[in-house]
């Protein structure tokens, strides 16, 4: 059955709900990762007004999912139950290790130290091997505990992830915070995010569920501008340009979700076992209603994310900030100067 238009809208609005989260907080998710090797405190404050936010993405696309979409969530909760609850728990370490870790004994900041590195990781490593589960059909003929669904091809792609929300971290921090440049290289860690994305597209190319069509137009552009960001990737890092290898980096992440979702519609999830859109749609009059509010809320979560990166992050360091005019500017003339 074909999906009506209300139901390809909600699909395309749940692709950009997720492909905010796993770029802005796959960025906070790689800082997170690199907490041992740079200063703590450091690290923790360069995300501290964003990563809360930016985990706000999270909330609203399994919200979304579940209330556009109940038979997909559906599929997802019971066909990776394992997995999902160690994701859940992991979101929750992380989060209540940076919140407190400031507020505990020395002992158990090393401890809450080691426990934000290993959430972090575990967090993105969760959702590559999510999306690949549902692009070669190993969600759909999970059952039981859902380990079934950790194959060798989904687990090189979580580990892509890993890698490039890695790689992101590292090009955000050495941005915000210029004194961290010289101690995170981002050569090595730029070779490995393209070894694992081409191990990762490899194995998805030969294991992926029979009956997709990846021949479509929007498979290609999407396919072209993740191509693009990963050809750039490296030579970016090398010649130690933060704020481009970070944009190759969203460009690669973002890029290669928005292939994989052009590539499974109208089948969220892919395989004999697998869900159809149209199928897993709730009614016409939930997924209105939910359109009109979604119109009302996703600017608005945008234009709040936007000032507190402008307000916040970009302002100096002890530097007085005078507005969001201001913000724009040192934003503007910051960006132009990295990116130049």
């Amino acid at each position: 059955m074909d999906p009506s238009a209300l139901q390809s809208t909600w699909f395309v609005l749940l692709g950009l709900v997720w492909g905010l989260y796993l770029v802005l907080g796959g960025t906070d998710l790689g800082v997170g990762m690199l907490v041992r090797r740079t200063d703590r405190r450091t690290a923790l404050r360069a995300i501290g007004p964003t990563w809360a936010a930016n985990d706000v993405w999270l909330i609203v696309a399994v919200a979304a999912t579940l209330g556009a979409f109940p038979g997909w969530y559906a599929a997802w909760t019971s066909g990776l139950y394992v997995p999902l609850v160690v994701l859940v728990g992991a979101v929750m370490v992380r989060h209540g290790a940076i919140e407190l870790i400031e507020h505990a004994s020395p002992t158990t900041q090393r401890r809450a130290t080691g426990a934000i590195v290993a959430a972090s990781a575990v967090t993105a490593f969760g959702w590559g091997v999510f999306w690949a589960a549902a692009l070669t059909g190993d969600l759909g003929n999970a059952s039981g505990s859902g380990l079934g669904a950790l194959t060798p091809v989904t687990v090189v792609v979580g580990l892509a992830l890993v890698a490039l929300c890695r790689v992101m971290g590292m090009a955000f921090l050495r941005l915000r915070v210029p004194a961290s440049r010289e101690g995170l290289s981002l050569l090595p860690g730029a070779l490995v995010a393209v070894g694992l994305v081409l191990a990762a597209t490899g194995a998805l190319l030969l294991d992926a569920a029979p009956g997709l069509d990846a021949s479509g137009p929007l498979v290609v552009v999407f396919a072209a501008v993740t191509v693009l960001g990963l050809v750039a990737l490296v030579p970016l890092a090398r010649a130690g340009w933060s704020g481009r290898t970070l944009l190759a980096g969203t460009a690669v992440t973002g890029g290669g979700l928005a292939t994989v979702l052009a590539v499974l519609f109208p089948t969220p999830i892919a395989g004999p076992g697998g869900v159809d859109l149209a199928t897993a749609a709730a009614g016409d009059t939930t997924l209105t209603w939910m359109l009109v509010i979604a119109l009302v809320l996703v600017p608005a979560l945008l234009g709040a994310l936007a000032f507190a990166y402008l307000r916040f992050l970009m302002a100096p360091e002890g530097g007085p900030r005078r507005g969001i005019a201001a913000a724009v500017a040192r934003a503007a003339r910051g960006t132009l100067g990295e990116l130049r």
